[in-house]
């Protein structure tokens, strides 16, 4: 049974070896590797350059709460630079609830143009260079989504997606995914997505280091603990592991991994 996590912060672990150790012992081949900034992003690729086992897909992108002008054209340069060597683009998108948004803060119409903006440039790349964009939503489900669309994108990725059942209804008719992580063993809204979407339509993933919850526990999470987002999907859709591990693997493959890649 191989799985594959579909969206890992390598970067923020100190013993990324020793982490990567521990997902070939849990049965991961594959890892996408996401960064948020022209750093992360950077640190991304090096990773991917210095380990084969398991294979790091790298991804890079700029998150909504790290957008500035500056940020917006350097992970541009390295989209151009690196298109080839890339899986996907991610992690990008709108997130209408960071402080800089909350009602009555100066310039936050600004904020939102901006990330916007950003956004929209990187899907262009992700159109140009025929990667998959890996889409964080929060807040902002249907500007994302209509963004997204306008662009042209055919296939993309809404990460961890907990918005409105009507936005839902319109990335699935789109042809568009949504992945299971750890919280859907939990969250009731990632629950609900989860069984409105087609398991052909799901992707596993971590985004670690995020914790997953236990109880009253926060433990931190690593590339390993994908089989946590199985074993909670299996559940809910009442279907054996090995069929979903077989069936998301399979999608995962056909959305990141090129030939020769």
């Amino acid at each position: 049974m191989k799985l594959i996590d579909c969206h890992a912060h390598l970067d923020e672990f100190d013993e990324v070896g020793t982490v990567l150790k521990r997902a070939v012992e849990a049965r991961v081949t594959e890892i996408l590797g996401v960064g948020v900034n022209t750093a992360t992003s950077r640190r991304i690729l090096e990773i991917a350059r210095g380990y084969r086992n398991p294979r790091i897909m790298p991804a890079v992108g700029l998150y909504p709460d790290e957008v500035t002008e500056e940020e917006i054209g350097s992970i541009l340069s390295l989209i151009d630079e690196e298109h080839r060597n890339l899986a996907a683009l991610g992690e990008i998108g709108l997130d209408y609830w960071i402080k800089p948004l909350r009602k009555k803060q100066p310039g936050r119409e600004n904020v939102k143009a901006l990330q916007q903006e950003a956004f929209r440039l990187q899907l262009k790349k992700a159109r140009r260079y025929s990667l998959v964009p890996i889409v964080h939503s929060r807040g902002a489900w249907a500007d994302s989504f209509r963004l997204v669309e306008e662009e042209g994108l055919e296939r993309a990725v809404f990460h961890w997606y907990t918005g409105p059942l009507e936005v839902l209804k319109k990335i699935l008719a789109a042809g568009y995914y949504v992945s299971a992580t750890p919280a859907a063993a939990y969250s009731p809204q990632l629950r609900e997505v989860l069984s409105r979407a087609p398991l052909e339509r799901i992707i596993l993933e971590t985004d670690c280091p995020v914790p997953r919850r236990v109880g009253d526990e926060r433990i931190g999470t690593e590339p390993a603990d994908v089989r946590y987002s199985l074993k909670a999907l299996a559940a809910l859709k009442e279907i054996p592991e090995e069929e979903v591990a077989r069936i998301t693997t399979m999608t995962a493959g056909e959305l990141f991994i090129k030939p020769g890649f």
